[in-house]
């Protein structure tokens, strides 16, 4: 009310009335008292103005409500307006005081109160361009809906209300793979995010923007890994991918292989350099592994012509093996990884045959078998099997005897110097018919098998098989085991 009476100073030299602008008179003004609640035994509404030097007071009968009651010929002055409801009897039943109450020349001042409450009632302002309240601020701190302010007098839609909140966007994220992702390309998978909306939330009078909307920011960009070539990535979409290298000899490029990470050059010049005759790569499989794989003697620039080769085959051999039986489809990563109807040559390439024994093993492998499980291989997980005669007794000979199955891995019976088979280091040997005699390579932890009569334990290089574990039936060490696990052969460049 206070800033009601400084603004009625100001406008008294110009004869006006602060509230309802009404001229009463050329020197005197009044005071309205408009009732808008009375107890029910209250008959009568006595008002009483308290000026600086005088009190006027005046009552009158309560009629319908809102009621009225005017107090004239008021000198211009600040008043106590005083407020009472009266009984039949003459009883005060409530009465409200408001100071402060300013009177101008020639002006009508409105004071509304509500006795049964004993208070006065500030008029609500609104947006109508008007100081509903006599305050002598217009159209301010009204209550509006979201998204909608009061201009000019009228309600418009606003672009935005800091009543919205931070309006999520996160529906909008996605992660991505940027890039080539086979072996010779190189790839990023990157995480784009959206912050909350925190401008322009408005999207009409009394509506917020919905979340994940078309007015959401723009998201960053956040690079989560990074594939350089002769690498994978997998689970990039998830936003976890995982980097890792490819094996030795995977593809990537004309006539380039990966080695321990590096793309490099597989020629015909390659071979030279190896000590081996000068051939036309392009005929010659270069990887020695018919599925393009090695899991042994990985490096192709250092073991040029000697691949280890996973995988299963169910035609009997490896000492008399037969020619290949399904054109070369065998292979851990093959089109027929339960090799059936293969042989054991089904696991090298055109123009590599399965190592002939000890002395080709040794001129290929530079005399050693150390390179034919790789680093980080679990334990009896791989023996890569070649074409070695035994007579008896785990010793290799040059004999046509095909006793027990010799080659290189961490699977088998370990072989001593005096076994005269350096550089191969393991063997499997059984002294019982229809076994290969090593329990880890065997079902149900493995898919070697030495399957024959009363005398299969003096033939098993000529009965081998890999076919012991179909559909992944087997389990060693927690995890299954299937036909083409456990290694393979040893193939030899021709």
């Amino acid at each position: 009310m206070n800033r009601l009476l400084t603004l009625c100073l100001l406008l008294v030299m110009a004869g006006c009335d602060c509230g309802k602008g009404r001229v009463v008179g050329a020197s005197n003004g009044a005071i309205q008292v408009n009732l808008i609640g009375v107890e029910p035994e209250g008959v009568t509404l006595a008002v009483a103005v308290i000026g600086p030097s005088s009190t006027q007071e005046k009552s009158d009968l309560i009629a319908t409500l809102p009621f009225a009651l005017r107090v004239e010929q008021l000198m211009p002055a600040t008043y106590v307006v005083r407020a009472s409801s009266v009984n039949s009897a003459g009883g005060v039943l409530q009465t409200v005081e408001q100071p402060g109450v300013m009177v101008s020349t020639g002006g009508v001042t409105e004071v509304t109160i509500d006795l049964s409450k004993r208070q006065v009632v500030v008029p609500a302002e609104t947006c109508d361009g008007l100081d509903n309240d006599e305050d002598g601020e217009v159209d301010e701190a009204i209550d509006l809906p979201v998204c909608v302010i009061c201009q000019g007098g009228m309600m418009i839609g606003a672009s935005d209300d800091a009543r919205c909140g931070a309006i999520p966007c996160n529906g909008l994220d996605h992660v991505d793979v940027h890039g080539d992702l086979s072996p010779g390309g190189e790839a990023t998978c990157v995480a784009n995010r959206h912050g909350p909306m925190m401008t322009a939330r408005c999207a009409g009078p009394q509506a917020c923007a919905a979340p994940n909307g078309p007015f959401c920011p723009e998201g960053t960009d956040t690079l989560l890994a990074t594939k350089r070539v002769c690498e994978s990535m997998i689970n990039c979409e998830s936003g976890r991918p995982v980097i890792d290298r490819v094996a030795n000899g995977t593809p990537c490029g004309s006539l380039k292989v990966c080695d321990n990470g590096a793309c490099v050059v597989v020629d015909a010049g390659v071979m030279i350099d190896a000590g081996l005759p000068e051939v036309d790569a392009g005929v010659v499989d270069r990887f020695g592994c018919a599925d393009g794989t090695r899991e042994g003697f990985q490096s192709l620039t250092s073991y040029p012509a000697i691949a280890g080769c996973s995988g299963a085959w169910t035609i009997p051999g490896v000492t008399a093996a037969s020619a290949p039986g399904c054109g070369r489809a065998s292979g851990n990563t093959g089109t027929n990884r339960e090799g059936v109807g293969c042989s054991s040559a089904d696991l090298c390439s055109a123009g590599w045959h399965l190592c002939r024994g000890k002395d080709e093993v040794a001129m290929k492998a530079n005399n050693s078998c150390a390179d034919a499980v790789p680093a980080g291989a679990a334990a009896s997980s791989l023996f890569f099997a070649v074409v070695q005669n035994s007579v008896n007794n785990t010793t290799c000979d040059s004999s046509t005897s095909n006793n027990d199955v010799f080659g290189c891995g961490n699977l088998g019976i370990q072989l001593q110097a005096a076994k005269n088979c350096g550089p191969l280091n393991r063997a499997l040997a059984s002294t019982q018919a229809g076994s290969c005699g090593f329990n880890e390579a065997e079902p149900n932890l493995g898919p070697w098998q030495c399957v024959g009569g009363a005398m299969s334990h003096l033939a098993e290089g000529a009965i081998v098989t890999k076919s012991g574990c179909p559909n992944s039936s087997c389990q060693y060490d927690g995890n299954a085991v299937g036909n083409s696990d456990k290694g393979g052969v040893l193939c030899c460049r021709d």
